[in-house]
């Protein structure tokens, strides 16, 4: 391939990139063809010699013209020194003007809309400012601030009112009586009736015996009493005995278990035994024993001394204790425990 078709091809491909042919291919090639054509004057005084290589590239091109030309192009150093030339700084720019506010068409109708005030709303408004200011100064100051010094002897004269006075009936009763006065509970009231009484027993060994093989603290006795707690009666219907939590219970005499229960109800733990005693029927109940703890069941004979249960705490009960009951005839006609049981164990 000769140099003009490698001049021609690389021209068709900086066509194609867009490049154009640059100024130094075309010098070095209008530089190249008067070297051709001086070599080809020269033929018969100098042999040939070989064509020169197309350049490659641009920087090769303005090489090889640099180096055909030793004298440097005038305006080459111009460009090169007012390219390392600095750039003056730019001057600061100045503080831009205030533009004048552009007034929309919403503005225009607002304003238009805007109905000016009058003379006579002015005076309303400044009217109606000084009345509340006359008004707040009215009703924040004192009326005696404006008056010029009138006597307070008169003033306090003009405002005496009559006295008024009471007289006591000298029947009724002096406060000296009245503070004599008490106050009595019902608790206390019924500590007084029955907390005097004497509980001392004997146990007996007989064929009527007490539930307790010793004698123990009867905490509580027959009859009105102020409720212990929220589910007791106001009238108790037996003896707390307090024997202690888990002591043993033995029956009073000899009978037949009629009913046994052991907690649904608010004597918790329960046995009725049924007796016959001097020829009249007799129920004693022993309440609040530990669930668990009678193995009596209806029907059963007893004996006077037998094991009934335990002393517990359930059922409507403030602690363990021995609720005990005598009934005559029926289970719900109760008597005295502590009287009945003085008149017939022995």
């Amino acid at each position: 391939m000769t140099a003009s078709e490698e001049g021609e091809n690389e021209q068709s491909v900086l066509n194609i990139l867009g490049f154009g042919t640059p100024a130094a291919l075309e010098s070095t090639s209008s530089t190249w063809s008067l070297e051709r054509s001086e070599e080809s004057a020269d033929s018969s005084a100098a042999p040939a010699l070989p064509p020169a290589p197309a350049p490659a590239t641009r920087r090769e091109a303005r090489e090889r013209e640099r180096a055909a030309d030793p004298s440097p192009a005038p305006s080459a150093p111009a460009a090169v020194a007012r390219r390392s030339e600095p750039t003056p700084p730019s001057k600061g720019r100045g503080t831009p003007r205030r533009t004048a506010k552009k007034t929309s068409r919403r503005d225009v109708v607002r304003a238009a809309a805007t109905p000016k005030k009058t003379i006579g709303a002015r005076l309303l408004s400044l009217g109606a400012m000084l009345f509340a200011g006359a008004l707040a100064i009215g009703m924040s100051v004192p009326a005696n601030a404006f008056s010029q010094g009138s006597d307070k002897t008169e003033l306090a004269t003009s405002l005496a009112m009559p006295a008024q006075s009471v007289e006591v009936d000298n029947s009724l009763v002096s406060f000296s009586a009245r503070d004599t006065w008490g106050v009595t509970s019902w608790a206390e009231m019924l500590r007084l009736k029955y907390g005097t009484r004497d509980f001392s027993y004997n146990v007996g060994t007989g064929a009527i015996r007490w539930p307790f093989p010793r004698p123990v603290p009867i905490v509580s006795g027959f009859g009105a009493r102020a409720a212990p707690c929220k589910g007791c009666s106001t009238f108790h219907t037996g003896l707390d005995l307090g024997g202690g939590n888990g002591s043993a219970i033995f029956a009073i005499a000899d009978g037949v278990v009629v009913e046994h229960d052991d907690g649904r109800s608010s004597w918790g733990n329960f046995v009725y035994i049924q007796h016959e005693i001097d020829g009249q029927v007799v129920f004693s109940g022993y309440a609040h024993m530990q669930r668990g703890s009678s193995p009596l069941n209806v029907g059963d004979v007893i004996k006077v001394g037998d094991f009934i249960g335990l002393v517990g705490a359930t059922g409507e009960a403030t602690g363990p204790h021995l609720h005990f009951t005598i009934s005559l005839d029926t289970k719900l006609h109760y008597v005295d425990p502590f009287a009945w049981m003085q008149a017939h164990a022995g």
